[in-house]
């Protein structure tokens, strides 16, 4: 496990969350995959007892308000052991300590600065992501685990996965399937394509999409199934600790490795909501791919 270890004074709070947010999206917002995990320590001489007592993990440590470039990534991608980045390191982009990031005020940097375009870029794509309709998924919609004892599926209402585990369990052996989201535009565009007994060539599609709209192949000779079937469209917050049913399989997605939510919350506060959420539903299959 690739662990990043923030060395944070505690008298910044938004540009903390930034730093979080930062490890696992680009300057584009775009997910990257280097580090699995990250803590949040006063100083380094934490940071170096944290990593004694737990050496087997791979650590990168660094300042808040250091942004690692793709460069970075690139090049420690294979990186075993310890490597503490230094500030003025030629992959990191660099935030004074005293830097607000949000959106009470503007950030203080100058026009075309890579400091400002990186922050700026996030605030929009934030913005925006409350009203995104997600109509095609980038992640595997195979189903890869035992599906005998799942009685129950919930699924986000985002692109056509929920179908898709529907389809591979078979609706003949669910007893209920509920569509979920917190978004009301996604769960609107799921109710629509559901109330298609077969899906046409073209739509209409959002203005706000995500993606395009491609019917899979799967679909061709089952879609009117899944029309017929009784689904529940629901609007459910993962980070209000739902209680499902027992023997559910829930696809959760990304929500816990969120941009947004990271930087709203904070990567250490979403950590704990999840397990939050594993452990009131321990009877259930929690899938996130």
């Amino acid at each position: 496990m690739k662990i990043a270890i923030i060395v944070d004074d505690g008298t910044n709070e938004s540009l903390l969350r930034f730093t979080e947010a930062k490890l696992f999206f680009d300057a584009n917002n775009q997910s990257r995959d280097l580090i699995d995990d990250c803590v949040v320590v006063s100083t380094h001489k934490q940071a170096q007892s944290m990593i004694a007592t737990t050496s087997q993990h791979t650590y990168f440590v660094l300042q808040t308000g250091s942004f690692l470039t793709s460069g970075f990534y690139a090049t420690y991608k294979n990186f075993n052991g310890v490597f503490v980045v230094p500030v003025d390191h030629e992959f990191v982009i660099p935030y004074d300590p005293s830097t607000y990031i949000g959106f009470r005020k503007h950030c203080k940097y100058p026009l075309k600065s890579k400091q400002l375009y990186i922050v700026e870029n996030m605030l929009k794509s934030i913005l925006s992501a409350g009203k995104n309709v997600y109509i095609e998924n980038t992640e595997s919609s195979d189903l890869t685990i035992n599906s005998d004892t799942i009685k129950h599926l919930y699924g986000l209402a985002s692109g056509w996965k929920t179908a898709h585990l529907a389809c591979q369990i078979g609706l003949d052996k669910l007893e209920t399937i509920t569509v979920y989201d917190s978004n009301p535009h996604q769960l609107e565009w799921a109710k629509k394509l559901h109330s298609f007994k077969f899906l046409p060539e073209s739509l209409e599609l959002p203005y706000n999409r995500v993606g395009e709209y491609s019917i899979p192949s799967w679909t061709s000779n089952w879609w009117h199934q899944w029309h017929n079937y009784p689904v529940q469209f629901e609007h459910v917050d993962l980070l209000s600790t739902p209680k499902f049913p027992d023997y559910s399989l829930v696809w959760i997605s990304n929500v816990f490795k969120f941009e947004p939510l990271i930087f709203n919350l904070g990567w250490q506060k979403l950590k704990t909501y999840k397990e939050d959420l594993l452990n009131a539903n321990k009877q259930s299959i929690i899938i996130e791919t």
